[in-house]
């Protein structure tokens, strides 16, 4: 089973993504907010949070599929950085080419701070 974003690369503790959220910058478009920290460990980490309030678990889980294949495309794993991305209550899941767009300015705008 080849994963597309493999275990070093993900942020899981919930500890890391209150310290990343409430330490870090935070940058919102369109329907996605992303909280980014400089890490120390020369890659990039990547959290999905998706609100509950978004919908059931098919559709939340939809989502978190959908921003890690679009990650899978764009991010650049050499980033030293820790990333969480949050869909909005406003996030379509029908757009899927619009999302992706988003999270390329967002990855942008992390690379110019």
């Amino acid at each position: 089973l080849n994963c597309s974003m493999k275990v070093v690369n993900r942020i899981k503790d919930s500890q890391e993504f209150q310290d990343v959220i409430n330490t870090g910058n935070k940058i919102k478009f369109n329907s996605i907010r992303l909280f980014y920290k400089k890490n120390q460990l020369g890659r990039a980490r990547v959290g999905i949070s998706i609100p509950t309030k978004i919908g059931h678990a098919v559709k939340r889980n939809k989502i978190r599929r959908q921003i890690r294949a679009i990650l899978h495309e764009t991010l650049d794993l050499s980033l030293p950085y820790d990333l969480i991305f949050i869909p909005k209550l406003s996030y379509q899941t029908e757009n899927f080419n619009e999302t992706k767009q988003t999270i390329i300015n967002l990855l942008e705008k992390v690379g110019q701070n």
